[in-house]
């Protein structure tokens, strides 16, 4: 197959690729084939390969957003509130469905990187470089390895009051003796 750019010849490779992402850093794709330009260089990717790439980037974005600390992130009320939009706009936007913010979800809970969504409000363009961002606090880290817990997010507080008093007494009926309010 003749290239297009330089008119060289593409040759079939396989086995590592490296990808510089302007947005993860270097992402490594083992065992996957690829058609390269003997002259300019240019390559075509199978839509395996295209896969691949996207799974590794998908799970870099992760890792890096998981080394934030939890203070970084906002809830989904709270980012749709800044982008002046309802909750429900904000979970069909495309653009932010396809990484334009970043995110993190912890099964129905799905949390948004604050700088992210005020660098989105201003350019229409959530990213920037994350291997590039580092940490000058120590905190405690999102991690995947541990078990994340909805109390670490929202703090729970014991009812001030006492549940019983709201019901008054409690009296056991039998079952023939019903009554009805009307």
């Amino acid at each position: 197959m003749d290239c297009l750019e330089c008119g060289g010849t593409y040759t079939e490779k396989s086995g590592t690729y490296l990808l510089a992402d302007p947005y993860v850093g270097k992402i490594i794709v083992e065992g996957v084939s690829y058609y390269q330009c003997d002259k300019c260089g240019d390559i075509l990717y199978s839509e395996a390969m295209a896969q691949a790439i996207e799974s590794q980037r998908n799970e870099r974005i992760h890792e890096l957003l998981s080394q934030f600390p939890i203070r970084d992130f906002i809830s989904s009320a709270d980012t749709a509130s800044i982008l002046g939009i309802s909750r429900q706009a904000l979970h069909k936007n495309r653009r932010i469905n396809h990484g334009f913010i970043y995110q993190l979800k912890f099964g129905l809970l799905t949390l948004y990187l604050k700088q992210s969504v005020d660098q989105y409000k201003e350019t229409g363009d959530g990213r920037f470089p994350l291997h590039q961002h580092r940490h000058t606090h120590s905190v405690e880290y999102l991690r995947s390895t541990i078990p994340f817990r909805i109390s670490e997010v929202y703090k729970l507080h014991p009812m001030p009051i006492k549940l019983m008093s709201l019901f008054g007494e409690q009296k056991r009926v039998s079952s023939k003796e019903y009554s009805y309010v009307s």
